[in-house]
């Protein structure tokens, strides 16, 4: 494997429009298939009985490696997602399952081989947890990222992880959360006299600021005809930042290609505008988006010349 990631797998129930489904999530699962986009991707979770065949087909066939999933007694984590007519995402409720019992024993010994490892939300206790097992049998760079949820009680082990891992990815919202601040600016400052390697704010369909050895860069993002569904775009855009960092070994670079990323997840619902992309260089990958952006500017001037 090139990239690895790690956390909660999930099987959702979604309704939209007074229909609902069943349907794959989880952060693992968003960071893995955007990370596949260019690497090799194995995924490490835990999943219940009632997690269903279908899906591990589903990731295989869009090329992630599913041995590191190990099936258990129980049930699997769980989210209830309702979408209002605007699209907003509403989560009424959520179960951890057996996703509670992940464990660094759980990553296959021929994982431990791959370049970077992306330890999703999870309680900070277990990514440190999960970030020890790595330094002690890799070599591998490591990413992670986290939820508002997991502020109150592990804000001080969080603030301490920023420093020990090699990329940290949060949210503008979260960063002010975080860091106890009311601005991004604040937030920013904040983080900046934090022991740190990388750390990314993402800022939505605005783009991402890059801190790196207390210099601040700004990525902006690529401009969508309309924004579908944002659930899991901050996971994919974490996916996507550390399997192209690896090739690049520039952070500003691999911010603006996982800004397209979480910019094309959002253009349908789930993880569908995604799960079919592969391409074999990160220059291909760009030829894609510019030409992408080209077809919905030109649609765009047409529909403003048709209105005028």
């Amino acid at each position: 494997m090139d990239v690895v990631s790690v956390g909660h797998a999930s099987v959702d129930l979604v309704r939209v429009a007074g229909t609902e489904r069943r349907q794959l999530g989880g952060a693992a699962i968003y960071s893995a298939l955007a990370a596949k986009i260019f690497s090799r991707v194995g995924v490490v979770t835990r999943v219940g009985a009632d997690f269903p065949a279908e899906f591990y087909s589903v990731l295989r066939g869009a090329g992630v490696d599913t041995s590191g999933i190990r099936q258990v007694r129980g049930r699997s984590t769980s989210f209830e997602i309702e979408y209002d007519g605007a699209g907003q995402a509403h989560y009424r409720s959520y179960q951890l399952g057996v996703g509670v019992h992940l464990r660094p024993g759980d990553i296959p010994e021929r994982y431990l081989t791959a370049k970077a490892f992306h330890i999703a939300p999870m309680a900070a206790s277990k990514q440190r947890s999960f970030l020890e097992h790595l330094r002690e049998h890799t070599y591998a760079l490591v990413s992670l990222n986290t939820h508002v949820a997991y502020f109150q009680r592990y804000r001080r082990e969080l603030l301490q992880l920023i420093g020990e891992v090699d990329i940290f990815t949060i949210n503008d919202e979260e960063a002010m959360r975080l860091t106890g601040t009311r601005s991004l600016e604040h937030a920013i400052n904040a983080l900046k006299k934090l022991r740190h390697n990388i750390v990314v704010v993402t800022m939505g369909v605005y783009g991402s600021i890059i801190l790196e050895g207390g210099e601040v860069s700004f990525s902006p993002s690529v401009v969508q005809r309309r924004i579908v569904d944002l659930t899991g775009c901050g996971d994919a855009f974490a996916g996507a930042f550390v399997a192209s960092y690896l090739s690049t070994d520039n952070a500003v670079k691999a911010a603006n290609i996982a800004n397209s990323v979480a910019a094309i997840n959002a253009s349908d619902w789930y993880f569908r505008a995604i799960a079919r992309l592969r391409f074999q260089s990160l220059e291909a990958f760009q030829e894609f988006v510019v030409a992408r952006q080209r077809r919905l500017s030109k649609n765009q001037r047409s529909l403003e010349h048709f209105i005028g």
